[in-house]
């Protein structure tokens, strides 16, 4: 940077003309790069001119440089601190409109000059009041009065009266202009010079780059189906600024960097806090106490005692400063006052302009020349491709017809971004199709058109799931089944010339081909079948697919019902079948000695309800007659026979508890193929 300009001659000021935008480089992520460059004599002073949309991006990202000896002094521009606040540093107030009333009021103890149908006068403002007055019509009205002393003492005039008033105050007076300045330039939000100071001897080069919000570049083609298809690239910018580009190097940057708008333009002010002075009370007389004896005279310990009291004051100020190093800001601030030429170092650029990084640049070979205000369609791409024309079906996109399409692949050293392609077929317009990036050397399909010379049907087979393989493992029966789908395409040819058909068959990745022997390629949607189909003539496309899964089913939760079944199947061998009939039988023993359960169970259910029933007759009838021995016998009776039914079930229990736990084992430890 510059030092004190006050020894240089003064800046002579140049246009934006003197150094024209020669560099563009337009990024798909919606900003631009512009570099200016040229020649500057002596002292300058170069002015731009943005829009104050654009200022926060040219604070954030402009590089000033002097190339050949020279010096950037300083980039100013207007201020953009809010109207309000900065009227606030005028001694006049007129953020709010202020009426001449108000603005007479502002200028108590100003000495003007004021111009009245009584003749001119000069004095200090004294004041203005408001008074009111009886009209013909018997109305009150108000008018206001300006009170000015004067040397002949202190004159009234009424305010409407005035036809001139004059600030005698120079400074108030200039205060007051500029006050009126700053409300004039914050009108005008549509432009803002930027002007960049040069310092320096004789001619140098200059450069001025900088980064500005711009529309997204473009991208379109054409392609001509032949022999040798060929594929023009146009790419479409705009210049919205407000500089012509005449003969510019322009660039075009395919990628998405990241880009924020941060406001650098209005100024901003932090909130402090306000702290009230801290006020103390004022020391009030202190009585000491009496003493209530002497001293003794052989006290020996004096010299003991001050050194403890000095032990115990406080340090000098001398003691209490800490002795620590300068921070590190303030020696780099040292470091940089010692050697200018370190700041300027700083500030040199980290890699060069050429190095797009992960970004891919289309470079236009000619100089560039587009009107401020402008647009221009400019060629990037004119080369032979390879591009093979097929007939692409997909049920999903038209039941019945394919579309007319082509496999492209690009071929050239440049990657081709997503937009339109017009399709010329044949001479004609084929259609358009919209075409997703693609980088050299990589294949994509595209359609363009609905192919009425081709007719397919599609027919769905439906195929019904096989048990194929079964084993036990860990008694666990792992079966294996297959599933298969079978579609048919009949594809008519109407067309006399020969057909190349793509055929896009949905699948997933969990399904294998069985027929035909392969396909042509897979998405992770679509597997993908071509043929030739001869004119006029009828193909059939066969695609069957298989899908295999198993399922597990442990034999301890199995009824016999699910277990009959697997046994009667062609695919289980005969171990195990063996096995299974064996846990079967196991099982239906099982069975029958838990049902014997169930029944003695119900049984004593039945006891239980019954001699409940007896027991309530007993307590309503005589104990001595026959019916209460009756019932009493009959209860006797059926207690033995409880204690028979618990003696067996207490067995059954135990024999059943016992077939459940070796048939567990017995079916986990089950091991066959």
């Amino acid at each position: 940077m510059a030092g004190p300009a006050k020894s240089r001659a003064k800046e002579g000021k140049i246009s934006g003309e003197v150094v024209p935008i020669t560099e563009v480089v337009l990024f798909s992520s919606g900003v631009g790069y512009f570099s200016r460059a040229g020649k500057v004599t002596g002292d300058a002073l170069l002015e731009l001119t943005f829009s104050s949309e654009q200022v926060n991006d040219l604070l954030k990202s402009m590089v000033v440089l002097d190339l050949d000896g020279g010096q950037v002094a300083a980039v100013s521009y207007a201020s953009h601190d809010p109207s309000g606040k900065a009227l606030q540093a005028f001694g006049l107030d007129l953020a709010q409109n202020p009426s001449l009333t108000s603005i007479l009021v502002q200028l108590r103890g100003v000495r003007v000059g004021i111009a009245s149908p009584d003749g001119n006068c000069e004095g200090t403002v004294v004041g203005v009041e408001t008074r009111s007055k009886k009209t013909d019509n018997g109305d009150f009205v108000s008018f206001d009065v300006l009170s000015l002393l004067t040397d002949e003492g202190i004159l009234q005039f009424p305010v409407e009266d005035l036809r001139d008033i004059k600030i005698l105050d120079g400074v108030l007076q200039e205060d007051m202009n500029k006050a009126l300045a700053v409300i004039a330039k914050s009108r005008d939000k549509q432009k803002r010079a930027v002007s960049i100071s040069f310092a320096g001897d004789g001619e140098r080069n200059v450069n001025v780059s900088y980064i500005l919000e711009t529309p997204v570049w473009k991208t379109s083609y054409r392609l001509v189906l032949s022999e040798k298809p060929l594929l023009q690239g146009w790419a479409i910018v705009d210049n919205t600024t407000d500089s012509d580009w005449n003969g510019v190097n322009l660039s075009l940057v395919a990628g998405r960097p990241i880009s924020f708008v941060q406001d650098l333009y209005t100024p901003l002010y932090l909130p402090r806090p306000v702290v009230q002075p801290q006020l103390y009370g004022g020391l009030r007389p202190v009585m000491h106490a009496e003493a209530l004896e002497e001293a003794l005279d052989d006290y020996d310990e004096f010299g003991e005692a001050e050194c403890a009291k000095e032990s115990m004051a406080p340090p000098s100020r001398k003691k209490m400063r800490s002795k620590s190093a300068p921070s590190v800001m303030a020696a780099l601030s040292m470091q940089m006052m010692a050697d200018p030429g370190l700041a300027a170092s700083s500030m040199a650029p980290a890699a060069s302009g050429g190095d797009v990084g992960e970004l891919f640049q289309y470079t236009v070979n000619a100089p560039v020349s587009v009107g401020r205000q402008s647009s221009a369609m400019l060629p990037i791409l004119a080369e032979s491709i390879e591009a093979d024309k097929l007939s692409i079906f997909n049920a999903e996109n038209h039941p019945t017809h394919p579309y007319n399409g082509f496999k492209m692949k690009n071929t050239s050293i440049l990657a081709l971004l997503s937009g339109p392609v017009t399709v010329f077929d044949e001479g004609v317009y084929g259609g358009d199709v919209q075409m997703p990036n693609i980088q050299p050397g990589e294949e994509r399909i595209l359609s363009y058109a609905l192919d009425l010379a081709c007719k397919i049907e599609t027919i769905n087979h439906g195929m019904p799931t096989t048990l194929f393989s079964m084993r036990i493992s860990s008694g666990v029966i792992q079966a294996m089944y297959k599933e298969q789908a079978k579609t048919e395409y009949l594809i008519k040819n109407k067309k006399d010339a020969k057909k190349t058909v793509l055929v896009e068959h949905p699948c997933s990745r969990d399904w294998e081909l069985i027929e035909p022997d392969k396909f042509e390629e897979r998405t992770d949607t679509h597997m993908r079948f071509k043929g030739e189909v001869e004119p006029g003539a009828t193909s059939k496309l066969v695609v069957l697919l298989e899908h295999v899964y198993s399922s597990h089913y442990y034999l301890t939760d199995m009824d016999s019902g699910t277990m009959a079944f697997y046994i009667s199947s062609d695919v289980a061998s005969d171990k195990v079948k063996a096995a299974l009939e064996e846990i079967s039988d196991a099982k239906k023993e099982m069975e029958l000695i838990a049902t014997k359960r169930e029944r003695l169970e119900a049984r004593k259910d039945e006891l239980f309800s019954d001699q409940d029933q007896i027991r309530s007759n007993l307590s309503s009838v005589p104990d001595k007659s026959k019916l209460y021995n009756r019932y009493l016998a009959k209860l006797e009776a059926q207690e033995d026979e409880l204690d028979k039914i618990e003696e067996e079930l207490e067995t059954i229990r135990e024999q059943e508890e016992t077939m459940r736990r070796e048939l567990a084992e017995r079916i986990t430890n089950l091991d066959v193929e």
